[in-house]
């Protein structure tokens, strides 16, 4: 009951931050992995021929779901990255 113990709220609250953070990166890695598995299975044809009415200049490949996958894949591969500096971060403010 004498001892004194020092609890650090901002320690805390970025702790949960970082949490909340990877969530949401995790969130993001699953809808970016859905994505370029419709754009795999070639759903999404519709996209095609918006872009044809928006630049009217670019006609997409035959091969545009490659283009499609990639394009959904690059939010997947940086949310990824974040996870993992966010876990380095959650480590070095719980050594402090």
């Amino acid at each position: 009951m004498n001892s004194f113990s020092t609890i650090d709220p901002a320690k805390n609250l970025a702790d949960v931050f970082i949490r909340i953070f990877q969530v949401c990166s995790v969130i993001l890695i699953c809808i970016s992995a859905y994505m370029v598995y419709l754009a795999y299975l070639d759903i999404l044809t519709e996209w095609n021929m918006s872009i044809q009415n928006s630049f009217f200049d670019y006609y997409p490949e035959e091969n545009s779901r490659t283009w499609q996958m990639i394009f959904f894949a690059i939010p997947g591969i940086l949310s990824l990255i974040g996870f993992f500096v966010l876990s380095y971060l959650g480590k070095v403010i719980k050594s402090e």
